[in-house]
């Protein structure tokens, strides 16, 4: 018997949600937060980075040992989460941390397309608008 795979809705990825990952990870190593920052954009939140350390190391230009520290780190508070194991290589996505914040920032997400009015200051004063 096989089940339909269920997908997550996707998050968006916003400018509230990368400042609140980098107020999260501000008491950590700088390299976490690089780490951090590709996964969060390397696919869309929620879905495996199937790269290896070694690539990502590369992107972020950090040695493997330091980003294999990060990604330990990041793991163990919450921000990455294991997705599969292939033989010896672990490939990873943001954990619920991310998830949590990214879902909180897309509910305060104000709808598109709005439209806002604002006056220009005037030389008549208020009566003239």
């Amino acid at each position: 018997m096989t089940f339909p795979v269920t997908r997550r809705a996707e998050l968006p990825f916003t400018p509230e949600l990368m400042h609140a990952l980098l107020l999260g990870t501000a008491e950590a190593p700088g390299a976490d937060f690089r780490v951090l920052s590709y996964y969060a954009t390397a696919v869309p939140l929620g879905e495996t980075v199937r790269k290896t350390a070694k690539e990502i190391s590369r992107a972020v230009q950090l040695s493997p040992p330091n980003t294999g520290k990060s990604v330990r780190r990041l793991v163990e508070d919450g921000w990455l989460e294991v997705s599969y194991r292939m033989g010896r290589v672990t490939f990873y996505r943001v954990g619920p941390r991310v998830i949590e914040l990214a879902a909180r920032s897309a509910e305060g997400d104000s709808p598109r397309g709005g439209a806002s009015v604002s006056y220009l200051p005037s030389a008549y004063g208020p009566e003239g608008r």
